[in-house]
């Protein structure tokens, strides 16, 4: 349920500088690729052989430029992730390829994702224009033909190979989701304690704080006697009880 809940909350939100630097990684990772044309392997057949008309930026300013030109849904960018990862799977451990390799795999991952998963799409006509020139209209034909027989035309996908595909993004969200429930749950339980303390408050008729302070004032109690005072109260009493004696004793003697 976490893991489901990370993603759509990762799926909605908007390309980052973290995304673009992870999905710069995840590209490289596929295969590797010489620096220099003079020092790469001799390209394979049918693929582009003529020289491209701009220097070819770094693949990092390459994905940056295509989500700014294209306003790609991060879906569909981060989507293309999985692609890269059965495309690394499949092709052969000792496998190299030329310096613009990893930006047309790139690319064609990102037009299969948009094409696949969007009910409209760009044209690739488009696609390459969104390239700056780098690639004509005849390489972004070529490179996503190539891909879609690589992947033997299998572009469905399950939630377990996003979840795989984007664990290191969906971490960070996930330690938030964990963290905001665990508050959550804090604050309940102690705002059930504090209404069950105030439900017995009120069943034993316990008095609050606030009806203490509205209570009367209760008058002040009269002092104690002084020790003077009290001094003649057994000379009384002794008087009393001669009087009392007496008058007993005299009705005595006239009986």
């Amino acid at each position: 349920m976490c893991d489901a809940k990370a993603l759509r909350i990762l799926f909605k939100s908007p390309v980052t500088d973290d995304m673009i630097r992870f999905l710069t990684n995840t590209t490289l990772a596929v295969i590797p690729c010489a620096k220099d044309q003079r020092n790469a392997y001799p390209s394979p057949p049918n693929s582009p052989q003529h020289a491209h008309k701009k220097p070819l930026p770094s693949l990092m300013t390459f994905i940056t430029r295509l989500v700014r030109y294209t306003n790609v849904y991060t879906s569909t960018l981060l989507t293309a992730t999985c692609y890269l990862h059965k495309l690394q799977e499949i092709l052969p451990r000792d496998a190299h390829g030329l310096p613009s390799t990893s930006h047309r795999i790139f690319l064609a991952c990102l037009i299969l994702s948009a094409k696949f998963h969007n009910d409209s799409s760009p044209q690739n006509k488009h696609w390459a224009d969104y390239t700056d020139g780098i690639f004509c209209l005849e390489d972004v034909n070529l490179m996503e033909r190539q891909l879609l027989e690589l992947l033997d035309w299998n572009l469905r996908l399950e939630e377990h190979q996003l979840h795989d595909s984007l664990k290191s993004l969906l971490e960070p969200i996930k330690y938030d989701l964990q963290r905001s429930r665990k508050i959550m749950a804090r604050n309940n339980y102690h705002q059930r304690n504090m209404s069950a303390c105030s439900s017995t408050s009120t069943l034993l008729g316990t008095p609050s704080l606030q009806s203490l302070k509205s209570l009367p004032s209760l008058p002040r109690l009269p002092s104690l006697p002084s020790l003077a005072a009290s001094q003649t109260l057994p000379n009384k009493l002794s008087m009393d009880t001669q009087m009392y004696l007496h008058r007993d004793y005299s009705t005595a003697t006239l009986v």
